[in-house]
């Protein structure tokens, strides 16, 4: 099979995050089963404007601001090259509209809607303009079948009018144990022999950083024995070390910037618990490799994140933004060890059950189902 693949980021891109690692993780495994897939995607500085990435032939053009544009103009060239059986649109900026571009079947995959959460990331303009397209998803994707990767971002979807008849739910896998860096096993230096909470995403305002910091500078006046190891890159990272400085918090939260994937089952193989703040996730992949990891998670109490983490059986959840609530479920965890095992227990266990070539058949499965129906739709035509 011959599959496209639409996608604002590549798993290369600077700026690329949980939606793409899923995108390459699944599509790399339809491509090591014998099936051509081409990424159709952004450019980035530096980038090749074709390369392979994880079997995968990527093909980079154009920037965000008209990727729309470049996509309805490119589409069918494509399709010329590499005579496509199914289209994947990875919706998770805006709607790419690939239905209008395209004869082939269309398959849209994605995470999460922003809805009202696209406010705390963005200014107004901006903001407001994701909104509106995406209040145009039932009406332009009337027929295609959608997969999304949890029961959250399922029910999302119905209520803005998509039949729940058209809507898979295909869960993200979670690292084998096989696959895991013999170096997490060594505490990270960063630590300094003292017990640490880790918050690890892009720094990206949604992602609710400050809700974390100001959730430790209250825990950190009772517990002078502990850290908060903040991961990630993103543009809110340079304007952290002020803040810190004024609440005297410097040598209490080291900012680690981007770290490498080994790096990162180091940190959450030896945290405390992980600390998952974010206002909007489609299910929460540091979640689960924190649970393989036999670490639990303090998150907020929002679609997707209240699916990878069962409250009370294998982390705990406060409501968003709520920086005491937050304090208060970090006492208690810290307090706890009896929880704290019993959780980490159950979160280990729990992510067992989720399988990156269970998600991969899956996906492959419902879109040789929807090849099968356009064709006999369309009378053994391919088009």
């Amino acid at each position: 099979m011959n599959i496209l693949v639409v996608n604002y980021r590549d798993r290369l891109h600077p700026a690329a995050g949980g939606a793409e690692k899923h995108l390459h993780r699944i599509f790399s495994q339809l491509v090591d089963a014998g099936h051509k897939v081409v990424l159709f995607t952004t450019a980035f500085a530096g980038c090749k404007s074709r390369e392979t990435v994880d079997g995968i032939e990527v093909v980079r053009k154009g920037g965000d601001m008209l990727f729309q544009l470049t996509v309805a103009m490119n589409i069918r060239k494509l399709d010329r090259e590499f005579n496509f059986d199914v289209v994947v649109e990875d919706l998770n900026k805006l709607p790419l509209y690939m239905p209008f571009w395209i004869k082939k079947p269309v398959v849209v995959q994605m995470h999460h809607l922003w809805r009202s959460s696209i406010f705390h990331e963005t200014f107004f303009p901006v903001a407001a303009v994701v909104w509106a397209f995406e209040r145009t998803i039932p009406w332009f994707y009337r027929k295609q079948p959608f997969i999304v990767v949890s029961p959250s971002t399922r029910h999302e979807l119905k209520e803005i009018g998509i039949d729940g008849k058209r809507i898979s739910v295909i869960y993200n896998g979670s690292d084998s144990k096989g696959t895991l860096d013999p170096s997490i096993e060594v505490p990270p230096p960063e630590a300094e022999g003292l017990p640490y909470f880790l918050w690890l995403s892009r720094v990206h305002r949604y992602k609710g950083i400050w809700t974390a910091l100001e959730a430790f500078e209250k825990f950190a006046w009772k517990h002078p024995d502990i850290k908060l190891l903040v991961a990630g890159d993103g543009p809110l990272l340079k304007k952290i070390p002020a803040w810190l400085k004024q609440r005297n918090l410097e040598n209490r939260v080291v900012l680690l910037g981007y770290v490498s994937p080994s790096k990162k089952q180091q940190l959450l193989r030896h945290a405390v618990a992980l600390l998952q703040t974010s206002f909007k996730e489609g299910w929460g992949l540091t979640v689960v490799e924190a649970a393989k990891l036999g670490t639990t998670t303090i998150a907020s109490d929002v679609p997707g994140l209240r699916d990878s983490v069962k409250n009370g059986e294998t982390g705990l959840l406060f409501p968003m933004g709520d920086a005491h609530t937050c304090t208060m479920e970090m006492e208690r965890l810290y307090g706890d060890d009896e929880l704290r095992s019993r959780l980490s227990q159950e979160a280990r266990i729990y992510a067992d059950e989720f399988r990156w070539d269970t998600a991969a058949d899956l996906t492959f499965n419902l879109l040789q189902d929807t090849v099968i129906r356009h064709r006999v739709a369309e009378g053994g035509s391919d088009e």
